[in-house]
């Protein structure tokens, strides 16, 4: 079972021998979709396997043995329901819980977890552990992989490291990681501005989009300083610190800034019930704050995000884990429910704190594998966005950093430095934000991996398939999700999950938001689609 938005496998079904869902970089080259992964296969007669920086799901039969697994970031969720000798994989949640309700297997919600989402804050935004609102389901950690091997009664799924992470280069020293992962990306920068896609990115005051276009400047100075304009960069113009700092680097470096004319190989807008659906599948049982998506994907077309540089600094409070999560007591009303969620919260962080990560700080561990799992990858689910900062190659890089140099972002400092000292020394929206002596005597020197960055990957894209753009408002996805809403709000209230005063709250956003057109911030939808998920698992569940 398959859709634009979702896979889904299960052992009911016969499985395709290779599919990828999403899109991957293999070394150099960039593969968009299962369309252009057929393409691949033909031209480098290279299969992908788990683990693999971009946002997919990929299906792999190799010497009789099938695996499934995900980006080395997790971006692309797996999640995996498991009875007796039933079991079904699918980045969605909720149609996960649809199609094993649909075949009146067990739904169990395990409360614990769904209350995970009544915590305020960056923390509580997404899942917290491996566990989800269903007891039957977790996620896959974005370190293991699902293989598939046939018995007596059919199928039979189990679950290992990745390939990826046990035959990754060694390297003695954070130095060397950093120098291999300016290597990749810079290479990779080439690829994409040696094609023909159409690519926008963000520009901000701070760092990780500035260090997404320093990796750009330098494939350009490889490859041709003119192509860096193939790029079309965009600022939040409300944002007046931010616009202006991205004004005056887009001047300094001649960059095309807030183009707004109209291109052929553009993303098309989706219609308002297809992008509504879509947030729910994706996003729903896995990321509270609402942002729908507002068009399709398309082979002719990327983005470039920041995400993943938070992954490299620190971003919760230097404390230990048990502090950090009984800090946050005050939000779930059953202590019951709490103490449980605690306890696994803590148990599959002690599992995640493994092999490569072993010597991070278990919280940007947590941050990582959550945060920005969930957080970061809910826009490359959306459509083709790139992420330089989020990956193996700087996880591995950054893994290795001593404490203090990930404590004042180190890690950003090198990238910027090392691909262009210019930009990395302009100011930024924020003064603390600029690097000082320390960044600048502790860079690593990845010179020559600058200049010996390839610049001969390729993109394989499928062919182009005309599409009429939908009808998307905001204002028409905020009626639907009032709708919703509504529908299971008054279920909601007789069952003693939800605190009184926490349903009329949610009841009094979505209708403010209604007349409004809009959230007063995407997290301000948390409490919505929190009632939501436990309106429709409540109908799934038996």
């Amino acid at each position: 079972m398959t859709s634009e938005a979702f896979l889904l496998i299960s052992s009911y079904d016969a499985l395709p021998p290779h599919r990828l869902h999403g899109f991957c970089f293999q070394d150099e080259d960039l593969i968009l979709g299962n369309a252009g992964y057929e393409k691949y296969i033909a031209s480098r007669k290279r299969y992908i396997q788990p683990g693999q920086d971009g946002a997919y799901i990929v299906i792999c039969t190799l010497d009789g043995e099938t695996v499934v697994g995900t980006d080395f970031s997790g971006y692309c969720k797996l999640f995996l329901y498991q009875r007796g000798e039933r079991w079904a994989l699918s980045n969605s949640f909720i149609e996960l819980v649809r199609f094993v309700a649909g075949k009146d297997l067990p739904v169990t919600i395990d409360e614990a977890h769904l209350s995970s989402f009544f915590i305020e804050g960056s923390f509580g935004d997404q899942l917290t552990s491996l566990r989800t609102s269903v007891k039957e389901i977790r996620l896959v950690p974005s370190t293991m992989e699902a293989v598939i091997a046939r018995t007596f009664f059919g199928t039979a799924v189990k679950l290992r490291m990745t390939s990826a992470v046990s035959n990754r280069t060694a390297y003695e020293d954070h130095k060397g990681a950093f120098r291999n992962y300016m290597e990749i990306w810079i290479g990779r920068m080439a690829t994409l501005l040696r094609s023909d896609l159409h690519m926008r990115a963000d520009l901000t005051g701070g760092r990780d989009s500035r260090a997404v276009l320093s990796l750009m400047l330098a494939a350009a100075r490889n490859i041709g300083d003119g192509v860096i304009r193939k790029v079309n960069f965009t600022s939040n113009k409300t944002s007046k610190s931010d616009f202006a700092i991205a004004r005056g680097i887009a001047e300094k470096y001649h960059l095309r800034f807030m183009d707004k004319g109209k291109d052929p190989r553009m993303p098309v807008r989706r219609g308002t019930a297809e992008a509504y659906e879509q947030w729910k599948s994706l996003c729903l049982g896995v990321y509270g704050p609402i942002y729908f998506p507002v068009t399709r994907p398309v082979p002719t077309a990327v983005q470039f995000g920041g995400a993943g540089g938070e992954g490299h600094r620190r971003f919760y409070p230097d404390m230990a884990p048990g502090k950090f999560i009984r800090a946050h007591r005050i939000f779930i009303p059953s202590s019951t429910h709490f103490r449980k969620l605690k306890r696994d919260i803590l148990e599959d962080l002690s599992m995640l704190c493994g092999g490569a990560e072993a010597s991070v700080d278990p919280l940007i561990v947590h941050y990582r594998h959550f945060r920005d799992r969930c957080h970061g990858g809910r826009a490359p689910q959306y459509g083709n966005l790139l992420s330089p900062l989020s990956g193996a190659a700087l996880r591995q890089a950054s893994s290795m950093y001593p404490s203090d140099q990930i404590d004042r972002s180190q890690v950003l400092a090198d990238i910027l430095i090392n691909a262009d000292r210019e930009l990395a020394a302009m100011p930024y929206d924020d003064p603390g934000k600029s690097f000082d002596a320390r960044h600048f005597s502790d860079v690593v020197d990845a010179g020559d991996a600058v200049l010996s960055a390839r610049t001969d990957g390729h993109v394989f894209a499928g062919e182009v398939i005309p599409e009429e753009p939908g009808d998307f408002t905001k204002e028409g996805a905020l009626h639907l999700l009032r709708d919703d809403f509504l529908k299971h709000y008054e279920q909601m209230r007789g069952a003693g999950f939800f605190p009184r005063y926490y349903l009329d709250r949610a009841k009094t956003t979505i209708e403010e938001a209604v007349l409004a057109g809009r959230f007063p911030h995407a997290r301000s939808g948390g409490s919505i689609s929190h009632v939501v998920l436990a309106g429709e698992l409540s109908r799934l569940s038996r």
